[in-house]
């Protein structure tokens, strides 16, 4: 393995936070890359769904279940991503409705797989809507997933939460009913990478990107707010080998920013160490972090492939949590299933505060809301669903298992967080 400078904490950590890169997953066009846990809860082809109520045993609330929608993708490339969400969310379903429900009702999960096919995951949406009775949806990964639902939600005034689907456009001046949890867009997440540049002094710096839509708004924040020339090198989406553009920068790059190409960015990263290139940070999509330690081995211990993500793991909140789902569940609970889990006690405490399950207070509910989860900052949105007043946190990966779950494959070391992120206006 090269050797490397490592990017440690004490290099760019600071009291107030500095901005930082955004792992972006969900970005590739027509079912780009991502994925966690068990197999399709729908059991075939068909886009049928499966319901649970998180297994409670409570049986005491009253009424009939109110019904979350879980448009997960269960089969290709962004399975991970999907099983690690659906495990967070049946999890905080289940301990909603241990705790009593919501209005005294049980909250009820209908899942199916999308397959991350823009078309399969509006007739699923429909279908949830319309004849399972869902008063809010969650789940889409892929930018094309998330684009499409978003005009679907609104339509049909449902409230959806995106668990990734990056893309600036999934969220415009005429989506109201459409909310991010997991991912910025990636006009923030360029903005705050032009600040860890700036922070760490960093001159040489390349990016690889995928040549679509995705790839091309990275390299539009790249323009926009980088304070260095960076060398943009595009890429097709199903590339494979990435040496010939790699050995276009100079040996001593300091820092390689892969966001833009999430199909290729563990690839790029394993290729630029199999050439001798030894940056100190490569940035990636946000990949569930059993993907990145499972994809690279040893090098994502020590490689500079840095997990960026919203969940603050480093908060006694987060262990709590996380200490309860690996007792009841036996498997290590990781940022992107807390971002199942959060999306579940999110739409609980909007409905409560709502007073009724009706779709359109829920939304409305959803706009107003300051909830105060796992992540740095109380999730709180603009008018048209867009984060705002939100911390991204680095991390590298450690071999080190955390103490809340000692059988744990990976731990987690901070390397910096930004600062409170603005929300990208709508219209952008």
């Amino acid at each position: 393995m090269v050797e490397r400078k490592r990017f440690q904490r004490r290099n760019f950590l600071k009291a107030g936070g500095v901005a930082g890169l955004g792992l972006l997953a969900g970005c590739a066009g027509g079912g780009g890359s991502d994925g966690e846990t068990n197999t399709d809860a729908s059991g075939g082809d068909d886009g049928g769904s499966d319901s649970t109520d998180g297994g409670s045993d409570s049986g005491g609330n009253s009424g009939e279940p109110i019904v979350i929608g879980s448009m997960q993708p269960l089969s290709g490339p962004f399975t991970p991503w999907g099983n690690a969400h659906r495990a967070g969310l049946a999890f905080a379903v289940e301990e909603i409705n241990s705790d009593g429900g919501v209005l005294g009702r049980d909250l009820e999960i209908v899942e199916s797989d999308t397959k991350s096919d823009a078309g399969q995951a509006d007739t699923v949406f429909r279908r949830f809507v319309e004849q399972e009775n869902a008063v809010a949806t969650v789940g889409p990964v892929s930018s094309d997933v998330g684009i499409r639902t978003a005009r679907t939600a609104q339509e049909l005034e449902v409230p959806m939460l995106l668990h990734m689907s990056g893309t600036n456009k999934a969220i415009t001046p005429d989506t109201t009913y459409t909310f991010r949890v997991g991912l910025l867009p990636a006009d923030t997440t360029m903005r705050a990478q032009a600040n860890l540049v700036a922070d760490a002094g960093y001159e040489k710096v390349g990016a690889i990107i995928g040549d679509y839509a995705w790839g091309r708004s990275i390299e539009e924040g790249i323009n926009e707010h980088f304070g260095v020339d960076v060398d943009v090198q595009a890429a097709p989406v199903g590339a494979s080998d990435f040496k010939s553009f790699i050995r276009k920068y100079p040996d001593d790059i300091e820092m390689m920013v892969a966001t833009g190409h999430p199909p290729g960015s563990l690839t790029i990263a394993n290729q630029l160490n199999e050439l001798g290139y030894s940056p100190e940070v490569i940035t990636g999509p946000s990949f569930p972090p059993g993907v990145i330690a499972g994809a690279l081995g040893e090098f994502a211990f020590e490689g500079g492939f840095t997990h960026v993500h919203n969940t603050d793991v480093y908060s006694d909140e987060f262990a709590e949590v996380a200490q309860r789902f690996g007792e009841a569940r036996g498997s290590q609970f990781d940022t992107h299933t807390a971002y199942g889990y959060v999306s579940a006690k999110m739409l609980a405490q909007a409905i409560e505060d709502a007073g009724e399950a009706d779709p359109v207070a829920i939304g409305e509910a959803l706009r107003g809301i300051k909830f105060d989860t796992l992540f740095a900052n109380p999730i709180e949105y603009t008018e048209n669903g867009e984060l705002k007043n939100q911390v991204q946190i680095y991390s590298q990966l450690t071999a080190e298992a955390p103490s809340y779950y000692p059988d744990g494959k990976f731990g987690f070391e901070e390397q910096f967080r930004t600062d409170a992120l603005p929300a990208l206006p709508a219209d952008q």
